[in-house]
């Protein structure tokens, strides 16, 4: 334990930080709340890995490396997938009456009684990195859990519990037979046992949909959806029903589309969930975004920047006014890269509005607001009163209107940094688009300070990567501009458990960054089209996503079927 107890002495005990990089970096933590090693993992100043050791070094808890050898399932499954899940712990070693739990808070004392009462044995903490102990989760409990039992059981209970006349059109359903069915212990567990497994498995979206004969249920992991189970039609609408009770919507309704949200909490981890139905042929799809609270915290490094690309960056967003526009289609991370920005220029001296659709990840120091048509608040009148807030930036959910793109101009052009994102193609296609919206061109280039274009490509699992050379004819073929001796630290994934047989975990950003110059202000008050703009950005340096993407394939991150997946040249 540290000799006055604290986080950061143990930094400076194991010299992790010197005196000197501690004191800079407490001078730059504005908020003097947050935890001194959340806040140096967050400016890139320490790993997670040695943040957590130091922590049970503060505590005089063990600290272990989870690694595949010292994973053993049936000791893991000592405690109910559940109870792993919502206390990140996992059981690593039984002694005797004793039971080694590797934990990402140890310190939770509910967490280690309810352990010790499941297992009837005396818990002995260790500290963990959390990743590493959802990975470990995974590999002892698989991703389904006890689903299927989950569903017989259910489908019993719903045959218990309801009868349906054959000749009782499915809308005349009582809500209250809908509600009493939903809240029913199977149905429950099985929801529940959904967004666990969606949890486990990364997912960033559930899609529940229905079909003549049954519910498919598809998980997208990495931007890639896959089937994971197929719910019986006897269960359709408990099992509907039950999501929209959680997510506060009218169960009645099924011939309107609604939206509606789920806060859960998987200790320590905080989610939000943000759930849409669409009345189809066959009764209501259901979509449900997952979005992990934590990721408002992301910082530039993390979403897979190249350290120069990262660098340009960071000085287009230390711009004291003007406007940076993300673009890209949906899902490709657009907003998470905004929220980066705004957290590395978020502090007390500013005053940071954003007007969303909705509001993705609350963040600490900065005025968030919903979108709220009903009401009356859009983006345009969102955005003509952040202006009378005394702002100093402005974040916009994304520009889709004519009126949106006036008012941000104009925010942009009187001495404030508006952030937005807006679908294009890519960085010059963005300029095109607002000329489309009724700008006129010496407004755009007069606003515009930079454009990033950004693409999401899946990374090459790290447990399964083998080195890998590609057909030097088909490489030909493809028309890259790259040879195989320019690929000698290309990998590729072989399959494996981690990674769902796929070769790939995880996803990483590729970007393009188009920084406004005099040659291209001049082409964009000319009219001159998305590729002259292009090639005049490529001539002054201008790394385009297929450069950034190969990049990542000479680096052994990503495969070139990945390249020619998300890119175009």
């Amino acid at each position: 334990m540290a000799a006055d107890g604290t986080l950061a002495s143990v930094f400076l005990e194991e010299g992790i930080l010197t005196p000197e990089e501690l004191d800079r970096a407490l001078a730059m933590r504005n908020d003097v709340s947050e935890d001194i090693g959340e806040f140096l993992v967050r400016v890139g100043m320490l790993s997670e890995r040695d943040r957590v050791r130091c922590v049970g070094l503060q505590h005089g808890i063990p600290f272990v490396e989870i690694t595949q050898d010292m994973l053993d399932p049936e000791v893991a499954k000592l405690i109910p997938h559940s109870m792993a899940l919502r206390y990140k712990a996992l059981p690593v070693e039984r002694r005797q009456d004793t039971l080694k739990v590797a934990m990402a808070n140890p310190l939770d004392v509910q967490a280690v009684d309810d352990i010790a009462k499941a297992t009837g044995l005396e818990p002995i903490p260790l500290i963990a990195v959390e990743d590493a102990i959802l990975e470990g989760i995974f590999h002892c409990f698989g991703a389904a859990g006890d689903i299927s039992d989950i569903i017989v059981e259910a489908i019993k209970d719903a045959d218990a519990e309801v009868k349906i006349r054959e000749d009782e059109p499915e809308e005349e359903e009582h809500v209250a037979d809908l509600k009493d069915l939903a809240g029913g212990a199977p149905v429950v567990r099985l929801v529940n046992a959904l967004i666990a497994r969606a949890i486990a498995e990364r997912a960033s979206d559930i899609h529940v949909e229905p079909e003549a004969g049954r519910v498919r249920v598809r998980l997208r992991v990495d931007g890639i959806l896959h089937e994971v189970m197929s719910i019986p039609k006897d269960l359709q609408s408990p099992v509907i029903s039950r999501i929209k009770v959680m997510a506060g919507m009218d169960v009645a309704e099924r011939r309107s589309p609604q939206d509606g949200r789920i806060t859960l909490v998987a200790r320590p981890q905080e989610y939000d969930f943000r759930i849409s139905t669409y009345p189809a042929i066959h009764g209501e799809n259901v979509v449900i975004r997952v979005l992990e609270k934590s990721a408002a915290q992301i910082t530039l490094d993390k979403l897979g920047m190249q350290p120069e690309v990262a660098e340009e960056f960071a000085r287009i967003v230390a711009s004291p006014y003007g406007m940076i526009l993300a673009c890209g289609p949906t899902g490709a991370g657009k907003t998470t890269t905004l929220y980066a920005a705004l957290n590395m220029i978020n502090s007390v001296e500013r005053n940071i509005i954003t007007i969303e659709d909705p509001v993705e990840y609350q963040l600490n120091g900065v005025i968030q607001a919903n979108v709220n048509r009903k009401a009356g608040l859009t983006f345009a009148t969102g955005l003509r009163t952040i202006v009378r807030q005394d702002p100093d930036v402005i974040l916009v959910g994304e520009i889709r209107d004519s009126e949106t793109a006036e008012i941000a101009v104009e925010a942009a052009l009187t001495g404030h940094l508006v952030l937005s994102t807006l679908h294009a193609n890519d960085s010059a296609g963005a300029v095109a688009r607002l000329i489309d919206m009724q700008v006129e061109p010496f407004l755009v280039a007069s606003s515009i300070v930079g454009l990033l274009s950004q693409r999401l490509v899946r990374t090459v699992c790290p447990r399964c990567a083998a080195p890998f050379v590609p057909d030097r004819e088909l490489l030909s073929k493809l028309n890259l501009g790259i040879s195989v001796d320019d690929l000698e630290g290309a990998r590729k994934g072989r399959g494996c458990e981690q990674c769902a047989r796929t070769g790939y975990k995880g996803r990483s950003g590729i970007f393009e960054i188009l920084k406004m110059n005099d040659d291209i202000r001049a082409a964009v008050i000319e009219r001159s089209s998305a590729a002259t703009i292009r090639q005049i950005a490529i001539a002054h340096g201008m790394r385009t996503l297929r450069d950034d993407a190969l990049q990542k394939v000479k680096d052994g991150l990503t495969t070139i079927e990945e390249v020619i997946r998300v890119t175009t040249e």
